[in-house]
């Protein structure tokens, strides 16, 4: 490795990688490194790679070889059995997310950027009096960068000490396996809502293609005491799928709060996880780091030419501004609805469900949603009015 680098990205997941494709979008002679203290794509990834198609080809382009299967509907089932289908016209994918990290990472190789894997950075400095950090692995080497960006992920506690270091918001535990074995229709995935089920939370199968599945379970933060949620999965697996053939189990925890902090300072941009981008309801976070690893990338672009602390300060701004239109926003009205959600009794999801499936299905739509649900169902409302 280089004593000094222009760009030092850490965390090659989805937003460390795209920040890289866009730091790299131009020919150039920058130096950049990136570092990630795993080999992701080397390992199955602990992710349902489920996606929305918009967000993912908004994001980057889209290589069709990472996409595993189309999905046109999504099913959700309330605690008593009941179930509404609701179909979107713009589709999503079941991806490969292994896959698409393993052929980015290629070519941001391709494209000069030194890629340093099985090394793990345990401090960023505050800026120097040239405006360059220090970048410190647990070996002991270090080397300086004119711009680091952070995506390491949830746990992040680089820049600790200066105003853009905190622990996640929200973190909740999530358990589930790679199957194959399964009964599920490939073109729609299911969600399972109830408090026996998932409290606070909800159970997911999303089909891999061939009769194999991701299935899961994420519990709310606040419903986690008392809870064994990898017994709550197996009995979800019996119950539902009792034939499924287990492949692989993961285990991990999902940052679904947001709060409008400061995520980047001079030399220092945070994305992805590291600066919880998940949204907060479906805990979704692929579209979210990819969207905001490529604002990330090019803030740090504008900072290689900053030359006044005026216009970092301004860097700064624009890219906070820039995710917040793009989803911070909607995240923050999502994180207000999470907690009034929770509380909504089983007995109202399952009286809005059965009353949705008098709807074709074909024509089930949000608005349809809301205009059944209000007067009917004002637990229900109350729990959605900041979204309305």
């Amino acid at each position: 490795m280089r004593e000094k680098y222009d760009i030092v990205i850490i965390g090659a997941g989805p937003a460390g990688l795209n920040a890289g494709m866009h730091v790299t979008s131009a020919a150039s002679s920058l130096s950049v490194l990136l570092l990630d203290k795993i080999t992701p794509w080397e390992r199955p990834i602990p992710c349902a790679e489920g996606l929305g198609r918009l967000g993912f080809e908004e994001a980057l382009k889209v290589d069709p070889s990472w996409i595993r299967l189309i999905i046109s509907r999504a099913v959700f089932h309330s605690p008593d059995g009941s179930s509404v289908s609701y179909t979107d016209s713009n589709k999503g994918y079941i991806i490969d997310r292994a896959k698409m990290q393993r052929d980015l990472a290629g070519a941001l190789q391709s494209r000069g950027v030194e890629i340093g894997l099985g090394f793990k950075v345990v401090n960023v400095s505050c800026p120097d009096s040239k405006g360059s950090r220090k970048v410190t692995l647990d070996n002991g080497a270090a080397f300086e960068s004119r711009v680091v960006i952070d995506a390491s992920g949830p746990v992040s506690l680089l820049g600790k000490g200066e105003n853009i270091c905190w622990k996640p918001y929200d973190l909740e535990p999530a358990c589930f396996v790679v199957a194959d074995n399964v009964r599920t229709e490939e073109d729609a995935v299911n969600i399972y809502a109830g408090q026996s089920v998932a409290p606070g939370g909800y159970a997911w199968v999303f089909p891999r293609g061939n009769g194999a599945a991701n299935i899961g379970i994420v519990v709310g933060k606040n419903f986690v005491k008392g809870v064994n949620i990898k017994e709550l999965l197996d009995i979800f697996l019996m119950k539902r799928f009792p034939d499924a053939r287990i492949i692989s189990r993961f285990a991990g925890s999902i940052p679904c709060g947001y709060k409008r902090k400061a995520i980047a300072l001079p030399g220092l941009i945070k994305c992805g996880d590291a600066a919880n981008a998940t949204n907060p309801i479906s805990r979704a976070g692929i579209v979210e780091a990819l969207i905001s690893g490529g604002l990330a990338g090019n803030a740090a672009l504008n900072m290689l030419e900053a030359e006044s602390e005026k216009v970092f300060t301004k860097i700064c701004k624009d890219y906070e501004k820039a995710w917040y239109e793009k989803r911070g926003e909607p995240h923050l009205k999502l994180a207000k609805v999470k907690g009034s959600l929770a509380k909504v009794p089983d007995e109202d999801y399952n009286r809005a469900a059965q009353a949705l499936q008098s709807v074709d299905q074909k024509n089930v739509s949000m608005a349809k949603i809301f205009g059944m649900s209000l007067g009917r169902f004002p637990r229900l409302v109350w729990a959605l009015r900041h979204l309305m």
